[in-house]
């Protein structure tokens, strides 16, 4: 069974059960799915081990699993991230005057879902809706950070795409990268995708203390000092704490424990 074909199977299973709530057998889903009755079982098994389904032993009926209701949760927040934190993006950028930015996971990527503009011109890369690599942007990174280590792993190739010369290549310098970041407290990048530009970030964390976004700062490499960076880290990490807590989180410093 090929890849594409299983992931067709996996999501035409997934629709069938979900429009059956109270849960389907196997003889059920051999029927309506129409599936050889070999891969069905094969793809059942996987699924259920990995939480997508789950199978009731007294009624023999498959049903939707937790991780659906993870992805969903997480998927509600991302919708609710923008109205939350906008005021607060704002407050940055006035006490800052500085581009601010925030930013939800998309697989691999990173997509851009508000941003709030400085006075002063800067040429960014990103902009609303578009996607760029989580890993070689520090709004990406900070979103990584905060995942379990076997989460990133699954997500890239050990070597990378580079766009800079600073872009981190490889997944164990990511990896590397993202150690420090957890302890630092806050993502940099010092220029891995656009050259001329330097940038701040921190996770944002909503119920269960799940990363759900991240917010970030951006500044011209020309205008960029240590008394600046750590301003914007003081600044940034402060309002993304209220952002946090007002998403639901009750440990915004959650991320920074090794998973």
């Amino acid at each position: 069974m090929n890849s594409v074909k299983s992931a067709l199977r996996v999501a035409d299973i997934l629709e069938i059960v979900s429009a059956h709530p109270p849960g389907l057998t196997f003889s059920e889903l051999l029927e309506t799915s129409q599936l050889p009755k070999s891969s069905l079982h094969e793809l059942l098994t996987t699924m259920t081990q990995q939480r997508l389904l789950t199978y009731n032993h007294l009624t023999k009926r498959y049903s939707l699993g937790s991780r659906i209701w993870e992805w969903a949760s997480t998927w509600a927040q991302s919708l609710q991230i923008v109205p939350v934190a906008w005021p607060y993006l704002q407050t940055i950028r006035n006490e800052l005057n500085e581009t601010v930015q925030l930013a939800i996971l998309d697989q691999g990527n990173v997509m851009y879902v508000a941003k709030v503009e400085s006075s002063h011109p800067l040429q960014l890369a990103s902009h609303v809706g578009i996607r760029l690599p989580a890993y070689a942007t520090g709004i990406g990174q900070a979103i990584l950070a905060a995942l379990p280590k076997t989460d990133v792993t699954r997500l890239y190739p050990d070597k990378l795409p580079t766009y800079t010369s600073l872009t981190t290549a490889t997944l164990q310098k990511l990896l590397d990268k993202l150690d420090v970041t957890r302890i630092d407290g806050y993502a940099t990048d010092w220029g891995e995708y656009s050259p001329d530009i330097r940038c701040v970030a921190v996770p944002i964390l909503g119920m269960n203390n799940h990363v759900m976004a991240a917010v970030s700062i951006s500044v011209p490499k020309d205008r960029f000092s240590s008394s600046h960076r750590d301003r914007m880290v003081q600044t940034i990490t402060h309002y993304s704490r209220l952002i946090s807590h007002e998403c639901g989180a009750t440990d915004p410093e959650a991320w920074r424990t090794p998973q």
